[in-house]
């Protein structure tokens, strides 16, 4: 796998909020979608062989689990950037245990991605960006950070604190400290470290609304600029189905059908009718 569907997966994830739900995700999508979980037989010929399920799963499984290895053993494959994503955002500076689950939610993933700034502005240590409901934030950190140990990153619903520790003289050095424009949800939001190279921070908003900026005190964006259209699943349930009713009308009067509003009063008049 070369990494081309790695967005998809993070846009995944994101939805998913940790690995136990995107992987419980994933293997409900082989179950619906896929003869996956189908085992064959002499009368039926649909799908896998009794065991051959377990040993593909145990099979790509080990041989991620070696390339994990290999990079924490200092060997990082040329074509791929190492992405450590904790579960969630602690204040504290992570204990050995901690460290530990960063590492067993190790993935790789390109880190190249377009739109860093979408919504948002380039700073001197960090990019931002946003949509109506979250933000994402992306830190440059020095080459020689390459370990999580070498990272303490803090939040509340106010304030973000990201620090790095001098190698040299084993001190930590404040890289940005500043508190949000507007308050995020702390227990919803989280990050993930490319050593050498960025932090990416992903950050939900308590209200549903612009930010001028991401820290107080910045230069600020013009909001009538930006691009304020939203996703479909960004809406409400309710607009979200107002939404699809006047596409469904739209598409009926193309085809000089009834629209639903039609339809209606068509039914009432039936029954006064009758």
């Amino acid at each position: 796998m070369d990494g081309q569907h790695d967005p998809a997966f993070l846009q995944i994830l994101s939805g998913e909020k940790n690995i136990a739900n995107f992987l419980d995700a994933f293997f409900g999508f082989l179950f619906r979608c896929t003869d996956f979980y189908v085992e064959s037989n002499v009368e039926n010929q649909i799908g896998f062989l009794p065991g051959m399920v377990e040993n593909l799963v145990d099979e790509y499984f080990k041989k991620w689990r070696n390339k994990s290895y290999e990079v924490l053993s200092g060997e990082i494959c040329s074509n791929f950037e190492q992405i450590v994503i904790p579960s969630k955002i602690d204040d504290k500076k992570p204990n050995s245990q901690q460290v530990q689950n960063n590492k067993l939610n190790k993935i790789s993933v390109f880190a190249e991605q377009s739109s860093d700034s979408y919504n948002g502005a380039v700073r001197e240590h960090y990019t931002w960006s946003q949509t109506i409901c979250d933000l994402s934030v992306i830190v440059k950190i020095p080459v020689n950070v390459k370990l999580i140990d070498q990272l303490r990153i803090s939040l509340s619903p106010q304030i973000i604190t990201i620090d790095i520790k001098n190698g040299e003289f084993k001190t930590w050095n404040t890289l940005i400290r500043g508190q949000f424009y507007f308050k995020i949800r702390k227990d919803e939001s989280y990050w993930s470290f490319v050593p050498g190279k960025h932090v990416i921070i992903h950050l939900e908003k308590t209200v549903e609304r612009w930010w001028e900026a991401l820290l107080v005190g910045e230069p600020k964006i013009d909001l009538a600029k930006i691009d304020c259209s939203r996703n479909l699943d960004e809406l409400g349930d309710a607009e979200q189905m107002k939404l699809e009713e006047l596409i469904w009308n739209h598409q009926r009067k193309l085809i000089k059908k009834p629209t639903a509003e039609e339809i209606k009063k068509e039914n009432i008049f039936k029954k006064t009718w009758d």
